[in-house]
C-alpha cells in the first residue's frame, strides 16, 4: 500500500485555522498568531518505529539525491510536499559528534558528546533549516508561483545560509544586515554567494521591519 504524507501550517491559537505550505503566509490571518508546521501523524504511524529506523539507516550518507542529507533522509517527517527534483541540498547534516571527556568530567558526566554544527557548509546549524525553506520556495516556483527573490534580516548566520542555498538553487537572495554589528566572515559569505547585501545604519529590529515592508510590497519571500 502506498504511503501518503502531508504537512501544513497551523495557528498556535486557532485550532481550525490552517494553511498550505505553499501559501505565502507568515502569521494567522484570523488572530495574527504564530504558525507552526503540523504533520499527518496517522500517515506517519502506518510505519512502525523499526521500519522508519531501517529506512533512515539505508539513506544515511548515501549518494542518492536528496536522501544522503541528514535532513532530507527524513523527508517524510520534514517537508513531504517538496518533490525530490526541487530539493535544494548540499548534503547538510551528519556533522561530527565529539567526545567531550574533560568537560564531561567537570560536569560529573561519564559520557558527554557534543554535536559540532560549526563544520557545516556556512559554519552554523542554520543550514539545516535553510535547505527546507529554499527547497519549499523552489517547489513553489516550479508550481508556477512568481517569487522574484528570497529575503532576510540577519546578524550573520541566517544571511550566510540563505545566500548559499539560494545560490545553489539559482534564486536571487536579498540580505539586510545591521552595519558594523557582524563579523567580516559573516559579511563575506552572502556577498561571495551573490546575494544583494545591504548593511544598514540600524539594529536587527530595524532591518526586520524594513525587510517585512519590502517583502509585502514586492511579493518577495521572507
Amino acid at each position: 500500500m502506498p504511503y501518503y504524507y502531508d504537512a501544513w501550517f497551523q495557528c498556535l491559537n486557532c485550532e481550525d485555522e490552517h494553511y498550505r505550505l505553499n501559501e505565502i503566509v507568515y502569521h494567522c490571518q484570523r488572530c495574527g498568531g504564530l504558525l507552526e508546521v503540523r504533520h499527518n501523524m496517522e500517515s506517519l504511524q502506518r510505519r512502525s518505529g523499526g521500519e522508519w529506523r531501517t529506512l533512515f539507516d539505508q539513506r544515511y550518507m548515501s549518494s542518492v539525491h536528496p536522501y544522503g542529507s541528514s535532513v532530507w533522509g527524513k523527508k517524510e517527517m520534514v517537508c513531504p510536499l517538496v518533490e525530490d527534483e526541487n530539493v535544494v541540498s548540499m548534503y547538510e547534516g551528519g556533522s561530527n559528534l565529539l567526545w567531550a571527556e574533560r568537560l564531561g568530567a567537570e560536569l560529573g558526566l561519564e559520557d558527554l558528546w557534543i554535536k559540532q554544527c560549526g563544520n557545516s557548509h556556512t559554519g552554523s546549524f542554520k543550514d539545516l533549516g535553510m535547505t527546507v525553506l529554499v527547497s519549499m520556495v523552489n517547489q513553489m516556483i516550479a508550481e508556477g508561483q512568481s517569487i522574484p527573490a528570497v529575503a532576510c534580516a540577519s546578524t550573520g548566520d541566517t544571511s550566510a545560509a540563505l545566500a548559499a542555498y539560494c545560490a545553489a538553487a539559482g534564486i536571487p537572495a536579498i540580505v539586510l544586515l545591521p552595519k558594523d554589528m557582524i563579523s567580516t566572515s559573516q559579511l563575506i559569505q552572502p556577498i561571495a554567494n551573490g546575494a544583494l547585501t545591504l548593511a544598514l545604519r540600524t539594529d536587527f529590529d530595524g532591518c526586520m521591519a524594513l525587510v517585512q515592508e519590502i517583502c509585502r510590497r514586492d511579493q518577495i519571500y521572507l
